[in-house]
């Protein structure tokens, strides 16, 4: 009979082998089951590879762009709130206005005075507030504040100018003399020559996004627009006008004057809020749609590497359980010696 003989050594060797086989194992089960998805995408897939790296690509472009919108919309929204408060000032100029009209009592015309103060000062506020760094009114011109500081004092003083050197040329001693006929040529001339434009940083151009892979939508206003125009002027006319001792005839041409222009202002402004509504509803059915077709992209790119993570978690329980026995044979191996059974 021929025996052959195995040395320990051998066998220790061979467990270490085998458990550095399933050491290997164990990281990249541990990996699949956290990430759900194969460890080495090209080594499962092979020439599909490129189709999930196309489905990865095309889902995080959807999402850039869903990314991009939340500011858009943040935009939009803090626009929408300041163009509110905007209108409700020029409606309460207004309703001030109604109620002076034909009174001549000096309590009321100083109330109007102070309320048109409130709304141009209000009006300041609102045209310059920002959002992100972007100043939300200016256009494209975002980094730049749509009206300087010095703004009020020295739209006052063109009026003031304007007003003096007509009276000048009139042969006008004093405002008290003014009469209708002068007053509605001076308020027509002046308003026909109110360059709204110089007076601001805005630019004409709006700022536009593109909310979809296709879609792009205007996301911000300019102060430039009309109804910013008549609210600053119905509210400077009245704030230099109302107590400035006119006769009633010429009161009543102020004030039918800077009713049409308030008026003017709360339709003007509501419009433009009107027109980012419809940009707001229509970012919002972009990023419905692109999140549907995120939905599928990754359900299919899910279908192409997505791993079973309980049957990964099972197969790693099962390794880790055989690499301790191989551990616990080793150690027995390595502490055999022939002393023990002399």
């Amino acid at each position: 009979m021929k025996t052959t003989s195995i040395s320990s050594l051998s066998v220790s060797q061979a467990m270490q082998l085998t458990v550095q086989s399933s050491q290997t194992e164990i990281s990249k089960l541990q990996r699949e089951s956290v990430s759900g998805t194969f460890d080495d995408v090209g080594l499962e897939l092979g020439t599909r590879t490129s189709t999930s790296l196309d489905y990865g690509r095309e889902s995080n472009r959807l999402q850039a762009i869903v990314d991009s919108n939340s500011f858009a919309d943040q935009r939009m929204q803090s626009s929408q709130l300041a163009m509110q408060q905007m209108s409700d000032s020029g409606q309460t100029l207004l309703n001030s206005l109604v109620a002076l009209s034909g009174s001549s009592d000096t309590t009321s015309l100083q109330v109007s005075a102070d309320t048109a103060t409130s709304v141009m000062e209000n009006f300041v506020s609102y045209a310059n507030v920002s959002t992100n760094g972007e100043y939300l009114f200016s256009g494209i011109n975002s980094d730049v504040a749509p009206l300087d500081d010095g703004f009020i004092d020295d739209l006052k003083n063109d009026f003031n100018t304007s007003l003096s050197n007509f009276m000048s040329s009139n042969g006008i001693a004093s405002k008290s003399d003014i009469s209708a006929t002068q007053m509605q040529t001076f308020l027509n001339d002046y308003n026909a020559s109110f360059d709204w434009s110089s007076w601001t940083n805005a630019s004409d151009n709006k700022m536009a996004s593109r909310i979809s892979t296709s879609e792009s939508v205007t996301t911000s206003s300019s102060l430039n627009g009309d109804g910013f125009r008549s609210l600053a002027l119905s509210s400077l006319i009245t704030s230099q006008l109302a107590t400035a001792g006119l006769s009633p005839d010429t009161m009543s041409v102020v004030n039918t004057q800077v009713t049409t222009l308030a008026g003017k202002a709360v339709s003007g402004i509501d419009a433009e809020r009107s027109s980012m509504g419809l940009s707001q509803e229509r970012l919002e059915k972009a990023d419905t749609a692109m999140k549907s077709q995120m939905d599928i992209i990754n359900t299919q790119l899910t279908g192409l590497v997505g791993v079973d993570t309980y049957e990964a978690s099972v197969r790693l329980n099962t390794l880790l359980t055989q690499v301790e026995t191989s551990y616990k044979i080793t150690s027995k191996i390595q502490d055999m010696s022939l002393v023990n059974y002399i």
